[in-house]
C-alpha cells in the first residue's frame, strides 16, 4: 500500500521534475510497470477534454455520456460503449516520453476530433443503434467483416471527412460501416461544423441527416449496454512502459 501510494505521488505530480534531471525521470518512468504508475482520469490532463465532450453531448440534447478508461489505445472494444484512452495522455510524463519515443502527440484538436469518433462508436453500441432498420439502409451492414486494410476511394462525396490517419488521411470513414456512422457521428457533433453547409451537395448529408433525426429519437432514451468486457484495461498493462515502446516499435516494423 505504501509503494502504491508512493507510486500515485511520483506521477501525478510532475512538478518536482523541475528539481530533477530529465534523464534519470525518463529513465525511472521507462523501467515502471504501466499498471504501477497510479495513472487515474480525475485530474489529470485529459480530463478537460472529457469535460469538453460531454458540453457538446448536452449542446446537442444528449443525455447519454459514455464511459472512459486508460489503456494503450484509442478504440471502443467490440459492441462495449466504453471509450479507451491512451494512458500517456493521463500524464504530462509520459505524453512528453512518448513524443520523443514516436515523434508526435496528440494535440488537443486531434484528442477532440478522437473523443468525438469513439463517442459515435459508443453511442451506437449503447444504443445498439445498427439493429435500427434505416442504420443499415444508410450506413451498410453491420456485421461486414472489419479490414484492417482497406482501399479508400479518396474522391468519394459519399462519405464525411473527419479523422485524418496515416496512410488514409481522411478516408477513414470507408473502412467500415461502424466507422462511417462514428466519423459521421463526429461530424455532426463538432460545434460549428456547418455541416448542413458543408455537405449539403455531397449524397453524405443523407447520412448526416439520418444521425441528426436517430439523436433526436434517442436523446432522452435509456442506453440498452451500458458496459461489458475491457480491453487491457491498466490492470492488465504490466509490461514496462519501455516495453511498451519496444513492442510498438516491432508492431511498426510489420507493417511498414
Amino acid at each position: 500500500m505504501v509503494a502504491e501510494s508512493r507510486s500515485k505521488q511520483y506521477i501525478l505530480n510532475p512538478q518536482w521534475v523541475c528539481s530533477g534531471n530529465w534523464d534519470s525521470v525518463r529513465q525511472r518512468l521507462l523501467q515502471r510497470r504501466i499498471c504501477d504508475l497510479g495513472l487515474r482520469i480525475p485530474g489529470s490532463s485529459i480530463e478537460p477534454f472529457i469535460r469538453q465532450l460531454k458540453g457538446e453531448l448536452s449542446a446537442k440534447g444528449l443525455e447519454y455520456v459514455p464511459s472512459f478508461y486508460l489503456t494503450d489505445t484509442w478504440g471502443c472494444p467490440d459492441k462495449v460503449p466504453v471509450i479507451g484512452i491512451p494512458f500517456y495522455l493521463a500524464c504530462t510524463l509520459l505524453g512528453k516520453i512518448e513524443k520523443e519515443q514516436t515523434g508526435e502527440l496528440e494535440d488537443s484538436q486531434t484528442i477532440m476530433q478522437l473523443l468525438r469518433h469513439e463517442t459515435g462508436h459508443a453511442v451506437n453500441y449503447a444504443f445498439r443503434l445498427w439493429e435500427e432498420p434505416g442504420w443499415r439502409d444508410t450506413f451498410g451492414s453491420f456485421s461486414k467483416p472489419y479490414r484492417d486494410v482497406f482501399y479508400p476511394n479518396p474522391w468519394s462525396r459519399r462519405f464525411v471527412r473527419h479523422l485524418c490517419s496515416y496512410p488514409y488521411r481522411y478516408t477513414y470513414a470507408q473502412k467500415h460501416p461502424d466507422d462511417d456512422f462514428a466519423e459521421t457521428f463526429a461530424v455532426w457533433l463538432t460545434p460549428r461544423s456547418g455541416w448542413r453547409r458543408k455537405y449539403r451537395s455531397w449524397p453524405a448529408i443523407q447520412k448526416l441527416r439520418y444521425v441528426d433525426l436517430l439523436m433526436r429519437k434517442i436523446s432522452d432514451q435509456t442506453p440498452k449496454c451500458k458496459g461489458g468486457k475491457l480491453v487491457l484495461p491498466l490492470s492488465k498493462l504490466t509490461m514496462s512502459v519501455a516495453e511498451y515502446y519496444y513492442s510498438r516499435l516491432k508492431e511498426y516494423g510489420k507493417t511498414s
